[in-house]
């Protein structure tokens, strides 16, 4: 009965490990942490990721994209804004801000027209060379968004 209890009382991040504020995707080995209380520019949500041991959110094949409008979807307060996520453009490609090492994006889910970065050169003041997840409204695809832009964020780390 006392661990019944104390499953109850401290929820899926004593099952999963993730530690608290983190989310274990079911299947994975994978923790997640929307942050929904504070907004942040590309740079410097990816730094506030960092200072946890973590990095924004990597949405790297379908079962990711999928799980993640999925596990939003069912979330209210998930639905309602755009998030950063890991994405960016250097030198004309798409890119993934990894742990060590960044690469390249073979999976996409742009929302129409997107990426479009269509009124300013990349890396110019403006210029739209990050990803950001958009709201329920437009099914959470992807959007490039002007890295200075303040947005929530979500950042990911591996269960260890």
């Amino acid at each position: 009965m006392s661990e019944f209890v104390f499953l109850i009382l401290t929820g899926v991040d004593a099952v999963g490990g993730c530690g608290s504020g983190w989310i274990l995707r079911p299947g994975s080995q994978t923790c997640y942490n929307f942050v929904t209380t504070q907004k942040a520019s590309w740079s410097q949500a990816q730094g506030l990721c960092r200072d946890m041991q973590s990095h924004l959110a990597i949405l790297d094949s379908k079962d990711d994209i999928v799980w993640m409008k999925g596990y939003r979807i069912h979330h209210p307060v998930l639905r309602d804004e755009s998030y950063w996520i890991g994405g960016y453009q250097k030198d004309g490609e798409w890119l993934w801000a990894g742990d060590i090492v960044d690469y390249a994006m073979l999976v996409f889910d742009w929302s129409d027209n997107n990426p479009d970065n269509a009124r300013y050169p990349e890396g110019s003041p403006g210029s739209q060379d990050c990803v950001s997840q958009y709201p329920a409204s437009a099914h959470f695809t992807w959007d490039d968004t002007s890295c200075t832009t303040k947005l929530r964020f979500i950042c990911e780390k591996d269960l260890k």
